[in-house]
């Protein structure tokens, strides 16, 4: 009666959470649109190569025709005026000695002369402007006694620029290049700043770096802001960080996170700024000068696999970075040549495989939330899930789960966020472990069937109550997640196995340990090691398996899971099938099942990964993992009747 009320609760809270998920869904699937994005850092070395062959206007035209929407740009330093001409570094005695009447006149204080090398420059002004405010900043913050500014000082021909304390600031931003700009504008492709971790005392409003930042959305419709490096900017001074990140959210720019790259300050400037539910993820690609032909298709088949499964919507195209040693340059006009035409195929490959009317600007995705009458309802059905998931180990436990979940429960509601994510993690167990302890006895193949789909709804049961847990954009956008998979992955399996076996352990410890126990232990530890390690994005693989996952890809759209399809789904239907034939070795094959909905429920915690996408790739492990278990029952059937009595015979007696 107990269990009754309890699987009542359960319904009844998953039934109130089904406009949840079609909400969700609906949201993900309005959100299509991506972006192809450039670096003009990497871009800018073409038509310098191929000067006379190739200009920068043309190339970006070109570019843009074969699906390129976007360059981001750099911020522009005063090693990179030095580098490109516009300034030449020289010390006061050069000058002093070309220009004897200069002695006495020049400062004398602590700082930086650079020559002009261009005096029609337009950054001459930029650089005094920048210092000057920078010199301003810091006498108003004290840091400086008396206020100190940028001096000319010209000499015959020759002009020159004195810059106080420049030798400590040469790696601040003074601002972007100015032709690059209008050049990208005029090919009608958008503008992303990517900004360093090189800006001083921005936690004052009036900083420089923010009119530039406004002159980027106003003049040239910038919509969307990334950083280099691993830092975020002001990741080192909290104030900093507050600061700009609340001067980005005024300005309206999303901004970028990256796959793979945890950006160091990330996760609180996306928090201080209420920036959580306005980003855009991005995937980034890697040519490589010289591997451009053996790559550039995997990098897009990556890059798809992106788009389609973890909903990002931003792409990056690296031509010659190789991160994280940094930049590679073009050592010929043939590097770049052949550099610059991979490109072009890469990028018509990838819009061709995603649809050109699909490429425009990445949108963050829509906010979406549930009622709080839903989230209690959600609440109460996972405590009574869990309750459930004691109850299948004994009474008592069931007692205990149901007093935990209510505390978590309660912490929860109170936004206390490692209370929401434990409970989700025990409900992603609960959902795993209670599939495998639901196996009853099976009598013919209809009760068999209707195991393996019982089990599987309790599995999903579990996996619903953790994306209704975790719900909203931020867990779609990954800059919140789930925690815990690798444990998910561990213990249904010990927790099966270990009830499963319960008997046997006890008649094991009454034994002296022999040789065969320990080799027995140290494989099946050895196993579930290997299969614990391989859970994740940066997972170890197997000979020829990114390939075949590649080709499964290519026919079925997602890829079934390895550990579901091809391994637990398949041993436990066996599992089943020697449950019913009463085999001693049923509980070994049912414990190897728990792999495939541990990996089952794994699949839907995965939060940032479309929700449709989840839904088939789960289908096809269940109904593919189910014939292959057919087969394995086949050949276990043909075993049993020809192999084992030779073997018995030969070396039985």
């Amino acid at each position: 009666m107990v269990k009754k009320g309890l699987w009542i609760v359960v319904i009844l809270a998953l039934l109130v959470s089904i406009p949840s998920l079609i909400e969700r869904v609906q949201v993900e699937q309005q959100n299509r649109s991506y972006e192809v994005v450039m670096p003009y850092e990497q871009f800018a070395q073409w038509p310098d190569m191929l000067e006379g062959s190739l200009d920068a206007g043309q190339a970006l035209a070109e570019l843009r025709e074969n699906g390129l929407t976007s360059i981001s740009i750099e911020p522009l330093t005063i090693s990179d005026l030095v580098e490109d001409g516009v300034f030449e570094r020289i010390q006061r005695s050069e000058i002093e000695h070309e220009h004897p009447e200069a002695r006495g006149e020049l400062p004398e204080n602590n700082g930086q002369f650079v020559k002009l090398l261009e005096k029609d420059s337009e950054y001459i002004d930029t650089v005094e402007e920048v210092y000057n405010n920078h010199y301003a900043i810091m006498t108003e913050e004290g840091i400086l006694p008396n206020r100190l500014h940028v001096s000319f000082h010209a000499y015959d021909d020759d002009a020159y620029l004195f810059l106080p304390y420049e030798v400590s600031l040469n790696a601040m931003p003074v601002g972007f290049d100015r032709e690059a700009l209008q050049l990208i504008d005029d090919a009608g492709l958008h503008i992303i700043p990517r900004l360093p971790n090189h800006f001083m005392n921005i936690h004052n409003e009036n900083h420089y770096v923010y009119d530039m930042l406004d002159m980027l959305v106003e003049e040239y419709g910038a919509e969307a802001l990334s950083f280099t490096g691993n830092d975020v900017v002001g990741a080192d001074n909290p104030e900093e960080l507050r600061t700009f990140a609340r001067k980005a959210k005024e300005l309206g720019l999303a901004i970028v996170t990256i796959d793979f790259n945890d950006q160091r300050g990330m996760s609180a400037f996306l928090r201080v700024g209420e920036l959580e539910e306005n980003v855009v993820r991005l995937f980034s690609m890697t040519l490589g000068k010289g591997r451009e032909a053996t790559t550039y298709v995997d990098e897009v088949e990556k890059a798809l696999r992106g788009y389609k499964e973890r909903n990002i919507r931003m792409l990056y195209v690296n031509p010659v970075m190789n991160f994280p040693t940094g930049m590679e340059t073009y050592h010929h006009p043939g590097e770049a040549l052949t550099g610059y035409t991979y490109t072009l195929e890469m990028l018509e490959l990838l819009t061709n495989q995603l649809g050109a009317d699909q490429a425009g600007t990445a949108q963050p995705f829509q906010s979406f939330s549930q009622p709080f009458i839903i989230t209690l309802l959600v609440l109460a059905g996972t405590v009574a899930f869990l309750s459930l998931t004691g109850l299948a180990l004994h009474r008592y436990l069931g007692v205990l789960a149901a007093v935990g979940a209510l505390g978590l429960s309660a912490l929860a509601l109170l936004h206390v966020d490692v209370a929401l994510k434990g409970l989700a993690l025990l409900t992603a167990i609960s959902g795993a472990v209670y599939a495998g302890l639901a196996v009853d006895r099976i009598k013919d193949w209809k009760q068999l069937v209707w195991q393996y789909a019982l089990s599987a709804a309790i599995a999903l049961t579990g996996a619903w109550l953790v994306i209704a847990l975790l719900y909203g954009p931020t867990f779609v956008m990954k800059v919140d997640e789930f925690r815990g998979v690798k444990v998910l992955a561990a213990v249904p399996v010990l927790v099966v196995g270990f009830v499963l076996f319960a008997s046997f352990l006890k008649k094991l410890m009454n034994e002296p340990v022999r040789y065969w126990h320990v080799v027995i232990m140290g494989l099946v530890v050895g196993v579930l090691g290997f299969y614990v390690w391989r859970t994740g994005n940066a997972a170890l693989t197997l000979p020829y398996e990114l390939e075949f996952r590649y080709w499964l890809e290519s026919v079925l759209y997602v890829r079934p899971r390895t550990s579901e399809f091809l391994v637990g789904f398949p041993l436990f239907v066996l599992g089943l099938y020697l449950r019913m034939k009463n085999e001693k070795a049923a509980p070994l094959f049912i414990t190897l099942g728990m792999l495939g909905f541990a990996s089952m429920v794994g699949t839907f915690t995965h939060l940032h990964t479309a929700l449709l996408v989840s839904l088939i790739r789960t289908g096809y492990g269940l109904v593919f993992g189910f014939l292959i278990g057919l087969v394995l029952i086949f050949i276990y059937r043909l075993i049993i009747r020809y192999v084992y009595p030779e073997v018995r015979k030969r070396w039985l007696g």
